[in-house]
């Protein structure tokens, strides 16, 4: 079975579309770290909480100590990435774990990549959601188009022609 490890900015998309619960109905083992987990708090963020405390996606504790060698990992070998915590986190435990790494940051996406990690993002969920049949195309352009919608503090950053090409498709069955 395949392993993944999410991202905030995942949880956060699946959850503002109202399709979390969808992406459990994949079958890929689901892991996130406790810095992410934090991060969902810190934005109060009960539909992705709800799914880890019940197991859906598993919370991996990730010591101090494991933290500081990564960190010192990615020092010796880039010179410092830039990246926060939280997303060296996300990094480490795929590495940890063999697992495919979710999420929308650009610098955490590029990294992973050079890390040699599989990496995938709200839009690839969404088509395997539709290829899996667990969502309607039709639904699946409605719940984009509003995501991509949103403005203020609530705007979702994905690539728009990405975005409308989908809808587009979507909608024609």
């Amino acid at each position: 079975m395949k392993i993944a490890v999410k991202d905030a900015n995942v949880f956060i998309d699946l959850e503002s579309m109202g399709l979390l619960d969808l992406w459990f109905q994949l079958g890929i083992e689901t892991l996130t770290s406790s810095f992410v987990v934090m991060e969902l708090e810190d934005g109060g963020h009960e539909n992705a909480l709800a799914c880890i405390r019940a197991g859906q996606a598993v919370e991996a504790v990730i010591s101090g100590e494991e933290m500081a060698g990564a960190f010192a990992d990615f020092q010796d070998a880039y010179g410092g990435t830039g990246l926060s915590e939280t997303d060296l986190s996300v990094i480490y435990l795929a590495i940890r774990e063999n697992a495919m790494v979710l999420s929308g940051d650009r610098l955490l996406r590029t990294t992973a990549e050079a890390q040699h990690l599989e990496v995938h993002g709200t839009l690839w969920i969404m088509d395997r959601l539709v290829a899996e049949r667990v969502l309607q195309p039709v639904l699946a352009a409605d719940r984009l188009e509003a995501l991509i919608r949103r403005t203020g503090s609530e705007q979702r950053y994905l690539p728009k022609a990405e975005c409308e090409s989908r809808i587009i498709r979507w909608r024609r069955g």
